[in-house]
């Protein structure tokens, strides 16, 4: 898996984005989810929109309507603790498949979200502080309950 900060700047740096600043300089990252590839999520105020970039092998893009909500700004410089490090301090115990890995601003702390569905039908979420590495918050909740 690629680390966040290096798909960041393998997107910083490509083409598609340089064109996307160019025409959206007021646009900020706001978050970035990871399933198999990342997303990297920008909102434009000027438009009001959400443009996801895929970043794997090459960069594609999606615009996204965001409805007039304003996103909180994912202030990259406090990251201090990579994806890697946030799995280990949240899995005591290792699942086998998907894991969900979002990471956001919460009241201006950027947090791994990182979420674990397991074949009992349970989801396990994790919030790891991308801050200070410290576990925020852990819960295990039946797929059902969450209706």
């Amino acid at each position: 898996m690629l680390e966040f900060k290096q798909a960041l700047s393998k997107l910083e740096t490509s083409e598609a984005f340089k064109n996307y600043q160019k025409k959206n300089a007021a646009s900020y990252l706001t978050n970035s989810l990871y399933i198999y590839e990342w997303q990297i999520n920008y909102f434009s105020p000027r438009t009001q929109q959400i443009t996801t970039f895929i970043v794997n092998d090459r960069i594609r893009k999606k615009i996204l309507e965001a409805n007039s909500k304003k996103f909180p700004v994912l202030n990259r410089n406090k990251i201090k603790v990579d994806i890697a490090k946030a799995l280990d301090i949240s899995q005591s115990q290792k699942q086998e498949g998907i894991t969900i890995i979002i990471i956001q601003s919460e009241n201006s702390i950027p947090v791994w979200n990182i979420s674990i569905p397991t074949p009992a039908l349970k989801l396990i979420n994790i919030k790891v502080s991308a801050e200070s590495g410290e576990v925020l918050e852990k819960s295990e909740k039946n797929v059902i309950e969450l209706r």
